[in-house]
């Protein structure tokens, strides 16, 4: 037997089979990923059109996988609650069984005449969208290369008595050669990622008579739990809602298989009605059947049931005491996941961004308070805000890390948009709080110098830092509505010129008081410092404005 032929054809044949499926979900991502990031936004806590989205999604990019992980990236960003999740994930898991269906139809012939009509739209096409949908005829063409060269590569082991035997091993014909295909099933999937990849081997292996229609059905229940390492693994260092949404995947998968377990004889018979022909007839399709019935079975066993699901995953990780939130250090470790479905990367980075710009917001807050504090409390406010500060340092370091990251994956044109002004955003969010660090720094510093400013530079100061905070909390409303807003740009700038002019006001009355020596000439090098922060504080909000508007990046 020629074992080079049949691990080189098989390993290849595989090889293929996982990139038609990349290049299938990358091209439908890049050309429908803010669709995506839409349909899921819109998502409410019904979970029958949670579990319509799943399976909707999942058919299209063809990959519980990605879904899955879009779904805990929802759930990491306080996007979606842990119930809308579940549902989600019921409806990934029918989306899934499409792929079963894709491989069972006999278009070897056309794999190549597929690859080379996609390569040719790809390469001379100049439309973005044409260059997608050629991409995705491309993928389709690998995808059925791969199960044509993994057919080949398994065709010599029915000549082997040895691999005949092991696979009559799990011929289903008693519970534990059931079992054991359950136990391979589960396995293999964990190490392939992939329970669509797992049923085209089924597929591949059934194709040339090495495994028969019981122990295909038993190593299909046990891929869908395999599939849950997925989730597993995107959850790993999130949140408890994340870590939550993981095991309610696992727990439903399981009740699933448990169930069609106990029943596996009726079910068979059910799945053999469903298809025309004995399964030795037509085993392909009735494997595809088996992998549908099944996930339909889990859905509707478990969607009454999903509050319940809910609070059972809430107490195995119950909320942490005092919420205490995730430090920014950890940002990208949580997040690198999300690379493989960039739409949702994003969101879990505007996610991060509003975080960063609550700490803005609170130390722009306390800046206000400060004139009014007595020495001891301004001390003690100028300490929390540099402690702020810190924190916001590192959300831009990181936050920018991560986006530099992104950028230079296969990226829709409007994704890359999106991820140079988020760089952006982070970059003006981190400069406005430098200006309320320095701020603060020199109020204190004053007061501990028993200095102040005149009743009309504090009242100056007052009003130009009042229209900046204004500003800002404004951009950041805009922000969490997520649409852009072109007529922001004119408001911005009719801003930003009042505050340009109330400072070169403030700066002619200043010198003018000094001459009459009503302000203290020592603190008149703090006042223009306290302006020139002023003015920076507005330049960098009306670069927030600009991006928002749509006008910059």
């Amino acid at each position: 037997m020629n074992w080079s032929y049949i691990i080189f054809h098989t390993l290849g044949g595989l090889g293929l089979f996982f990139m038609g499926m990349k290049v299938m979900s990358e091209s439908v991502q890049k050309a429908a990923g803010d669709k995506l990031r839409k349909i899921l936004k819109v998502l409410t806590s019904n979970r029958f059109v949670g579990a319509f989205v799943g399976f909707l999604i999942t058919a299209i990019i063809q990959s519980s996988g990605a879904t899955t992980v879009m779904t805990i990236g929802f759930v990491n960003a306080g996007l979606m609650t842990v119930q809308q999740a579940i549902g989600v994930g019921l409806g990934a898991s029918i989306g899934t069984t499409v792929t079963g269906w894709i491989v069972t139809l006999n278009v070897a012939a056309f794999s190549l005449p597929l690859i080379g009509i996609g390569v040719m739209i790809r390469l001379f096409s100049k439309n973005k969208s044409w260059q997608y949908i050629g991409e995705l005829i491309y993928g389709f063409g690998i995808l059925f290369l791969g199960m044509e060269t993994m057919k080949q590569g398994f065709a010599p082991l029915k000549e082997s008595e040895t691999f005949v035997r092991m696979f009559q091993s799990i011929d289903g014909s008693t519970y534990a050669s059931i079992l054991l295909g359950v136990l391979v099933g589960i396995v293999t999937t964990c190490i392939t990622q992939s329970s669509s990849a797992m049923v085209g081997i089924v597929i591949a292996l059934a194709s040339q008579g090495l495994i028969n229609f019981e122990g295909a059905l038993a190593v299909v229940l046990g891929s869908n739990i395999g599939a849950s390492s997925t989730g597993v693994l995107a959850a790993v260092g999130g949140t408890v809602n994340a870590k939550r949404t993981a095991l309610a995947q696992v727990i439903f998968r399981c009740i699933g298989v448990t169930v069609l377990l106990v029943i596996f004889r009726p079910y068979k018979d059910i799945v053999d009605l469903m298809i025309p022909g004995t399964p030795e007839e037509a085993l392909t399709v009735h494997i595809a059947m088996g992998h549908t019935v099944f996930n339909v079975t889990t859905l509707i066993l478990c969607i009454p049931f999903v509050s319940q699901l809910t609070r059972l995953v809430e107490k195995i990780f119950p909320d942490k005491a005092g919420g205490t939130v995730e430090m920014p250090e950890n940002l990208v470790k949580l997040q690198t996941s999300m690379f493989s479905t960039p739409s949702i990367a994003i969101m879990e980075c505007e996610k991060e961004l509003l975080n960063m710009s609550d700490y803005v917001t609170k130390n722009l807050d306390m800046l206000r308070e400060m004139s009014l504090k007595d020495i001891n409390q301004v001390a003690e406010i100028s300490d929390e805000i540099a402690r702020n500060e810190d924190k916001i340092d590192k959300y831009q370091y990181q936050l920018t890390q991560f986006l530099i990251a992104l950028s230079v994956r296969a990226i829709s044109p409007g994704d890359a948009k999106i991820v140079a002004s988020r760089i952006g955003l982070a970059h003006n969010f981190e400069k406005i709080a430098d200006c309320v660090e320095h701020m603060s720094q020199i109020i204190d510093k004053l007061t501990r110098n028993n200095m102040t400013f005149s009743t009309e530079a504090i009242s100056v100061i007052n009003q130009i830092l009042e229209e900046n905070i204004t500003h800002f909390k404004k951009s950041v409303t805009i922000f969490k509505n997520g649409e852009e807003v072109p007529a922001y740009a004119d408001e911005a700038l009719v801003i930003r010129i009042r505050i340009k002019k109330l400072i070169k006001d403030a700066k002619i009355q200043h010198f003018n008081r000094i001459k009459e020596k009503i302000c203290d000439g020592s603190a008149s090098i703090q006042f223009i410092d306290v302006l020139n922060n002023l003015n920076t504080m507005s330049a960098e909000n009306h670069n927030v404005a600009e991006v928002l508007a749509g006008e910059k990046y």
